[in-house]
């Protein structure tokens, strides 16, 4: 939704975080170094969201947020949130990111989405918010991972109800299995 120039720093970024987590740093090292670089080769007005992880076989997952809309955690009745770490990438030249680490247990579902599905409006301007959404991932979450994805980008394709799409959707959610 926001063009050729956006995509090209996407990759750009994408690119060197793929490089930078190949090499086996530290998640707080991996997140200022593409900080740093992100920011060396961009103007100053541009910046992005994103959160980087790393998860372990025993169910520990690493994450650090840099503006992201919070990654959540699902289970039987319980719901986690995991804010921001840190400002977007290319903020502050010499920002220090944080490190949030959570135990997902067998069978929880930690679930994220970018800026577009929370803030993807109906035709009459409102917003599709974050509440919802938590809603209805925690409502789907008896279903496979792929099912719930799908459930909640049919309820937002029903939210929009025919308004143009202003922004990219992109929603993951993964399962701890039994």
């Amino acid at each position: 939704g926001k063009g050729v120039a956006a995509s090209m720093l996407m990759s750009h970024l994408q690119a060197m975080l793929r490089t930078l987590i190949g090499v086996g740093l530290p998640l707080p090292e991996i997140m200022e170094r593409a900080n740093r670089l992100f920011t060396e080769s961009t103007l100053p007005m541009h910046y992005a969201t994103l959160v980087c992880g790393r998860a372990m076989p025993d169910g520990h997952v690493e994450i650090a947020n840099a503006g992201h809309p919070p990654p959540v955690l699902l289970g039987s009745g319980t719901t986690a949130h995991v804010d921001a770490t840190g400002l977007p990438l290319g903020m502050w030249y010499g920002q220090q990111f944080g490190v949030v680490q959570i135990d997902v247990a067998r069978g929880e579902t930690l679930v994220l989405c970018t800026d577009g599905l929370i803030e993807t409006e109906d035709a009459a301007g409102g917003a599709y918010g974050f509440d919802r959404f938590i809603d209805i991932a925690s409502r789907s979450l008896d279903r496979e991972p792929s099912d719930l994805v799908q459930t909640c980008i049919d309820d937002v394709g029903c939210f929009r109800s025919g308004a143009a799409r202003l922004d990219d959707l992109t929603l993951l959610a993964m399962r701890r299995l039994a």
